[in-house]
This record gives C-alpha cells, sequence and structure tokens, in this order.
C-alpha cells in the first residue's frame, strides 16, 4: 500500500513535473519561432511553425497517442524539408535544431513506449528524418554542415536507444512492484475476510447449538430468550454479510488500496472477550497497564488483536464444553518482549477435535503474521489439560508509542 508520505511526495512530484513540462515546451516552442523567423520567407515561416508545434506535440503525446502523433511530425518535416530544399529562400542560420532534437527524442521515447512491431519503424524514420532537416540549408552550406553534424546525429540514435531501453526496464520494475503490492494488499483482505467471516459464522454456529441442545435436553428456550437468540444470530449474519460485500467490492477495484477497517487496538479485546461471553463460556482478559497507557504500534497491536479473535473463534469452534478461557496480554519486564496467551481448561473428543490435525487456515495466518513480526508462535495442549494459543512479539526500541 502506498503510505502517507509517499503519498505526500507523488503529490510534491506531479506539480513539478508538470512545471518542468511546461517550461520545456514554452522555451521549445520560443527556439520554433526564432527558427521560422530566420526563414525570412512569410510561407516557410509559417509552415515551420506548424512542423514545429506538431513535432512537440508528439513529443508531449500520451503513449497510446505516440505513434500517430510521430508519425505525423515525421511525415510534416520531411515533406518540409524536401519542400524547402526547391526554394529560393532557405534559412541561412537554423535549419530546424528544434526539429531535430525532438526527434531523437521521440526515438528514445518509441523504444520505451512502444511494442517492437511499431517501435522499429517509428524510432527509424525519426532517426532518419533528424539529418534530413539539413537540406533546408542553402545547398552550398549543406555539405559543410553535414561534416561536423552528421556524426553526433549518427553516434546520438545509439545513445537515445539504450535510453530508451533503460526507462523501459524502470517502467517494467515499477509495474511489477506495483503488482507486487496490490497482490500482497488483496491477501492481506483475503486474510481479514477470513478473520471476519469466520469469527461471526462461528457465533451463528454456538447459537443454533445452545438453542438445539438446550431442546434436546427437554428444556426448550423460552419466546425471549429464542427471540435473543435469533437476534444475535441476525446479527452476526449481517456484519458477516457486510464484511463479504466490502471484500467483494475491493476485489473489483484491484488499484483500491484504502484498508478493508481500521486497524483494532488492545483496547477493542474487551469487545471480543464479551461477544464470546455472550454465547459461550467465561473469559477473563487481563490487560498488562503498561500496555494501555503506553500502546505498541498499530501494526503489532493490530496483530494481537488478530490472534485474540481468531482463538477465541476457535474456542467457540472446537470446544463444545469449556467453562472458562483466560487471555492475557503483557509486557516483560524489560519491556523487550510482548507475550499473548490464550488458554482454555477443555479440549474437545480426539474424533471431533481439528485442532490435533494439521493447522487450518486461522491458525496458519496466525503464525505468518507473527513471523513477519520476527516473533514465535505455539498452538497446543496447555500445561494443566485445555487448548493454549502463545504468541511472544518482540518489541523494538521504538516500537512502543508514548502515551496520549
Amino acid at each position: 500500500m502506498i503510505t502517507l508520505p509517499a503519498r505526500a511526495a507523488l503529490a510534491s512530484w506531479a506539480p513539478a513535473h508538470r512545471g518542468a513540462a511546461v517550461a520545456g515546451s514554452t522555451l521549445a516552442l520560443a527556439a520554433v519561432t526564432v527558427e521560422a523567423l530566420d526563414t525570412g520567407f512569410p510561407p516557410t515561416t509559417a509552415a515551420t511553425i506548424a512542423v514545429g508545434l506538431l513535432c512537440v506535440a508528439a513529443l508531449l503525446a500520451p503513449p497510446r497517442y505516440l505513434t500517430s502523433a510521430g508519425w505525423a511530425a515525421v511525415t510534416a518535416s520531411t515533406g518540409l524539408s524536401l519542400l524547402t530544399s526547391q526554394l529560393h529562400h532557405r534559412p541561412e542560420h537554423f535549419p530546424g535544431i528544434t526539429e531535430t532534437a525532438v526527434f531523437l527524442l521521440l526515438v528514445s521515447r518509441a523504444v520505451r513506449h512502444q511494442p517492437i512491431g511499431r517501435m522499429i519503424p517509428l524510432a527509424g524514420a525519426a532517426w532518419l528524418a533528424a539529418p534530413l532537416v539539413l537540406l533546408r540549408l542553402p545547398g552550398s552550406d549543406q555539405a559543410h554542415v553535414a561534416r561536423y553534424v552528421g556524426p553526433p546525429l549518427l553516434l546520438a540514435a545509439p545513445v537515445m536507444v539504450v535510453l530508451g531501453l533503460y526507462l523501459r526496464l524502470l517502467d517494467g520494475t515499477r509495474e511489477r512492484e506495483k503488482q507486487a503490492r496490490l497482490n500482497a494488499q488483496r491477501l492481506e483482505y483475503a486474510r481479514e475476510l477470513h478473520d471476519f467471516v469466520g469469527h461471526h459464522v462461528t457465533a451463528i454456529t454456538a447459537q443454533v447449538k445452545a438453542v438445539r441442545f438446550t431442546t434436546a435436553a427437554g428444556h426448550p428456550p423460552t419466546a425471549r430468550a429464542l427471540d435473543e437468540a435469533l437476534a444475535n444470530i441476525e446479527d452476526a449474519a449481517a456484519q458477516a454479510t457486510d464484511s463479504m460485500r466490502a471484500m467483494v467490492a475491493l476485489l473489483r477495484r484491484p488499484h483500491h488500496t484504502t484498508p478493508l477497517n481500521a486497524p483494532s487496538g488492545l483496547r477493542d479485546l474487551t469487545a471480543l472477550a464479551d461477544s464470546l461471553r455472550a454465547t459461550g463460556p467465561a473469559v477473563g482478559l487481563t490487560v498488562d497497564p503498561r500496555l494501555l497507557a503506553a500502546p505498541p504500534a498499530d501494526h503489532i497491536a493490530a496483530t494481537v488483536h488478530h490472534l485474540v479473535r481468531e482463538a477465541l473463534t476457535n474456542v467457540r469452534k472446537h470446544t463444545g464444553h469449556a467453562d472458562t478461557v483466560a487471555v492475557d496480554v503483557r509486557l516483560s519486564a524489560d519491556r523487550g518482549v510482548l507475550t499473548v496467551c490464550v488458554t482454555d481448561d477443555a479440549t474437545p473428543p480426539d474424533d471431533l477435535s481439528p485442532r490435533r490435525g494439521p493447522e487450518g487456515f486461522g491458525l496458519t495466518g496466525l503464525r505468518e503474521r507473527v513471523d513477519a513480526l520476527a516473533g514465535n508462535l505455539t498452538a497446543g495442549p496447555g500445561p494443566v489439560g485445555g487448548w493454549q494459543i502463545t504468541a511472544e512479539i518482540p518489541l523494538g526500541r521504538d516500537a512502543v508509542a508514548r502515551p496520549s
């Protein structure tokens, strides 16, 4: 994702780029006007200005119009050069220096932006049109000027080709980096979707199981309790639907880089605990006061929130008879390591426990998040029974923010 400093840099660069383009265009048009007045013949003066404007327009044209604009400029300049060579009124000092420079730059632009099928003809035509400008000089001066100008023009063409290839390589590298960032962003959205939907769907499942269990035991819920359970199911389903709808909207706009939701912090852990407590076992939440007074960096706090949410989702999904769940988030004595531990007091039967099999997507995603922070995550039976997920995340020197 493009960060705020990068966006500010781009925003400051764009006006400077436009200003340089305007200044360069103004200078080129002024040079074209001076060269046109040097002919001393109004028809050729007007024709030189028109061709010069066309050449500058071709140089500034967007890549999708570069081929048509470039061929128009090459054709017009070549025609003017051949026509001027048959006239008695010819420029004495400036035969078309601006057009020559434009054609050399046009070679570079063609190599940079055009596919090979259109690049070679356009670049070759621009390179050949550059020395033809010398035909506008008086016949006695053509050979003398060509002796000094011809070799630099021949050498300039390979240089422009190399420059165009270099810029083409840079463009390809930037495009690949952009696609890599977009793919990483979409992967992050997919992880967010798994966490959101999994959390809400397990809440729906827990509510339905509770109603079925009590009914099968001969204690059907009262109308009020049933209405409350259905309301909770409806709310969880609506939130899951909203999450999926937001995800689909983002995936349909691959260049959209707005986060799916605001980063969640440590203060949002209470809502997660209340959500499980309302439909399942008792949840005890302990957060080190030092972390609340001086919270860690946003990306670390978001990882802790994801870890606790996934752990509580797994408790709701896989432990049918847990009585208590303990969530402990604390800071080491030297403030170097943040430890997150989620423990329940019961494990499901072996034949119903996917947690004893291969890791699911949720636990794999958590391990990836913790590994990205150079941390360590373990999941398995707790020391006194139950199931425990523990993560140790090192905090850098600047990872803890100042109190607000």
